[in-house]
């Protein structure tokens, strides 16, 4: 269904793309101690049930928080999406460890049942503090330049940040040793967080072709025109970001190319051909609702699993969840969207595969062809090694699309944990607020709404077509296996919640 606008309703990363362009992490504050608890714009958006958020919801904020002010602190437009699933996952695995010592039947990722506590013990406010001292050392050990701020937020829930040990079985204790239990876990998982700098490669991966730069494309200078070759955007150098967590050790997945998509097609080739043709078609035919489309998708700020969260905040919120459903949600979700990390970087490694904004102007050299001529210029008549893609495009290789297998994932997850693949929630993109086109696109207001979850996932996945980013055969095989990960996630998460993981 498609509901009306709301400007209540607010999406945090369309604050960033409202922004100047370019500007990543715009919604990042700039003083420490204006987290989500006390930011007055990160508001709830569904009016459908109307309840206060659960202690983690607000740690999910203050999360996204340090991501955004990470990015913005680097002046960097897109971060690893890879790094940002990772550390979700890492601070909602904390949060449900320490949440599951207070439950009567769920058992933790590393203690199990181990550290459960009486029943008399269950209470709201323990279950707070614990989750709360959980979160905390896990984002500080994740972001410890964003330690001031993780200091304020905890401080004004009445938690002391300093605190590194407390009475045995205090909610204190159980929050910090169930933290440095997954910490300890995480830090040898092949993501290589501790390595200098963090998150540095592993492999030695070297790329077959030069770096360019997308102004003077040469193609003489390309070895092998179906492999990635880097860009050269802003006098920096493209590299492949975080290549190693093809190889990081996944939560359910028994590794992370246990599942996988066919080979995409050699160049050159029919199949590919078709694929060009039909991404020139769309640049020379962009609508405004496909560019609101590509826009909204593209996710400068927590690229792509911060989406993913605002979902799940808009379930909790809609079906009236507390802290009991949502330390299980968070958590289910985020080890889904790693394990989409690690999945769709297994494939990418596997297949080097070329961006359209390379093998495009490759491919159609010394022909005319019509296509988006850029920011307000509409479609135009060019050489064919001028084609560019309507956003701007991350430093990695393209098959499989990255996008498209988080949001496979995080549909298929979130209905099944919600027993529906309703959604419901939708978006006005105002007019003229582009950020590509800014003044220009869209001519007026276009609401993007998604009645489910798996609609939304397609919208998410073909927006990276319609922005140029990715091929056809990139996305609907992504959608698929993300949807076999969520599967497979919400299986293994569903043994944790009822107790029988072992």
């Amino acid at each position: 269904m498609t509901l009306p606008s709301n400007s209540a309703r607010t999406f945090s990363r369309r604050r960033v793309l409202a922004g100047a362009a370019g500007a990543a992490g715009a919604l990042a504050l700039s003083a420490p101690t204006t987290w989500a608890s006390e930011n007055p714009n990160r508001k709830r958006r569904v009016p459908h049930c109307d309840v206060a958020p659960s202690i983690v919801v607000r740690w999910n904020e203050a999360t996204m928080d340090a991501i955004l002010a990470k990015y913005k602190a680097a002046g960097a437009v897109f971060g690893p999406a890879t790094v940002n699933a990772r550390a979700l996952a890492i601070v909602h695995n904390a949060i449900y460890d320490a949440w599951a010592c207070y439950d009567g039947i769920a058992v933790g990722t590393q203690f199990g049942g181990s550290l459960r506590r009486p029943w008399w013990e269950r209470t709201l406010a323990n279950k707070n503090e614990a989750i709360s001292y959980a979160a905390h050392a896990a984002l500080v050990d994740l972001f410890p330049l964003q330690a001031p701020a993780a200091d304020s937020f905890m401080t004004s829930l009445g938690y002391d940040p300093t605190r590194t040990s407390a009475p045995a079985n205090s909610p204190a204790d159980i929050g910090l040793r169930c933290a440095q239990a997954v910490l300890n876990f995480r830090h040898q998982d092949g993501a290589n967080q501790l390595g200098t700098p963090a998150y540095a490669d592993t492999t030695g991966y070297v790329p077959v072709n030069p770096a360019q730069a997308v102004a003077t494309f040469d193609p003489a200078l390309v070895n092998q025109p179906e492999h990635w070759t880097p860009l050269i955007v802003g006098g920096q150098t493209q590299k492949y970001l975080t290549p190693q967590f093809a190889y990081t050790k996944p939560f359910a997945l028994t590794s992370p190319d246990q599942f996988t998509v066919a080979a995409p097609p050699s160049y050159p080739s029919t199949q590919l051909s078709a694929a060009i043709s039909e991404l020139i078609d769309i640049s020379a035919n962009l609508t405004d609702e496909q560019k609101c489309i590509a826009e909204f998708w593209l996710d400068n700020d927590t690229t792509p699993p911060g989406a993913q969260q605002q979902w799940a905040r808009f379930v909790s919120n809609r079906d009236g969840y507390g802290v009991d459903e949502d330390a299980k949600l968070f958590f289910g979700l985020n080890m889904a969207e790693a394990d989409a990390a690690f999945g769709s970087w297994a494939v990418k490694i596997k297949y080097n595969y070329a961006r359209p904004s390379t093998l495009i102007p490759y491919d159609q050299r010394g022909r005319q062809i019509q296509a988006w001529g850029g920011p307000g210029q509409g479609t135009v008549t060019m050489d064919g090694v001028k084609w560019r893609a309507y956003v701007a495009v991350p430093g990695f290789p393209a098959t499989v699309s990255g996008h498209s297998t988080f949001s496979g994932a995080a549909a298929e997850f979130l209905k099944r944990f919600t027993g529906s693949d309703e959604f419901g929630d939708s978006y006005t993109f105002k007019a003229k607020t582009s950020t590509v086109e800014p003044g220009v696109t869209p001519a007026q207001d276009v609401t993007l709404s998604w009645p489910t979850f798996t609609a939304a996932a397609e919208q998410a996945g073909i927006s990276r077509i319609y922005g140029g980013m990715h091929w056809s055969f990139d996305n609907a095989p992504g959608l698929a296996m993300g949807h076999q990960i969520g599967g497979v996630v919400y299986q293994v998460a569903q043994s944790y919640f009822r107790g029988y993981h072992r």
